[in-house]
C-alpha cells in the first residue's frame, strides 16, 4: 500500500492505533505478571527477585519509548508537531546512518548520484533508522539502501537479504516504530510503500 502526501494524517492514526494497542499489551503483560508473582510470594531469593525486578525495568522503559512513538504520532496527526524541512544531501543522510554502531554489519547502501532532498534530517535519519529496526528484527538479517532520482522526486529502496517478507508494512497492520516513520515521511511530503520484499521510501527533491 502507498501512502500518498495528500493521504489525511487523522486517517493514518487511526489506523495506528489498533495495532499500537497490540503491541502496548506485551510488555504491560510482562510488567503486570512479574509485578504480580513478586507480591505473591515471600520465598523468592535475591537473585529470582533481580532477574523479575530487571524484566519489569526493562519492560517499563520499552513501554515509555512505545508510549512517546504514539504521542508523536498523535502530535503529528494534529498538526502540533512539523518537520523543518531543508536541502538535504541524501548520501550524508545514508552514510551517517551506516556509521552508527547499530547498524554495524547489517546494512550496506548501493547508492545512486548523490541528491539533495527536501526534507527534515533529523526526522529523516531516525523514520530510516525504524525502518531498518524493524526489518533486522532477528539476527542474520542485513538490509540494502539503494537510490534512484526522478525529475521531481527521489526513490530510496530499503531491502532486506531475505526472500521472505520481514515487516508488515500495511498502516493497519504496522508496529509503532514504522507507524512513526511512516507518519514522519508523509508529513515531509513524501510517500512510503510497502511491497512484501522491500520498502519503498519516496521524498521530494530539493
Amino acid at each position: 500500500m502507498t501512502v500518498a502526501p495528500a493521504t489525511d494524517t487523522q486517517e493514518l492514526l487511526r489506523m495506528a492505533i489498533g495495532p499500537a494497542c497490540h503491541e502496548l499489551r506485551s510488555p504491560l503483560a510482562v510488567v503486570y505478571g512479574f509485578a504480580r508473582m513478586l507480591e505473591g510470594s515471600n520465598n523468592i531469593d535475591e537473585a529470582a527477585t533481580a532477574k523479575y525486578v530487571g524484566q519489569i525495568v526493562r519492560s517499563a522503559e520499552r513501554l515509555d519509548h512505545m508510549l512517546d512513538d504514539l504521542s508523536k504520532i498523535g502530535r503529528i496527526a494534529a498538526s502540533r508537531l512539523h518537520p523543518q524541512t531543508e536541502h538535504v544531501p541524501l548520501r550524508s543522510i545514508v552514510d551517517d546512518l551506516c556509521a552508527t554502531s547499530t547498524n554495524e554489519g547489517r546494512l550496506s547502501v548501493d547508492p545512486g548520484a548523490d541528491v539533495s532532498v527536501r526534507a527534515d534530517p533529523a526526522w529523516l535519519t531516525e523514520a530510516l533508522q525504524a525502518t531498518v529496526d524493524g526489518l533486522c528484527f532477528e539476527e542474520g538479517i542485513d538490509v540494502r539502501i539503494t537510490w534512484r532520482h526522478l525529475p521531481h522526486e527521489v526513490q530510496l529502496h530499503v531491502v532486506p537479504n531475505s526472500s521472505f517478507p520481514m515487516i508488515d508494512v500495511e498502516p493497519e497492520k504496522s508496529g509503532l516504530g514504522v507507524s512513526l516513520a511512516r507518519m514522519r515521511i508523509v508529513a515531509m511530503g513524501g510517500s512510503f510503500e510497502g511491497s512484501g520484499d522491500r520498502i519503498v521510501v519516496t521524498l521530494p527533491r530539493a
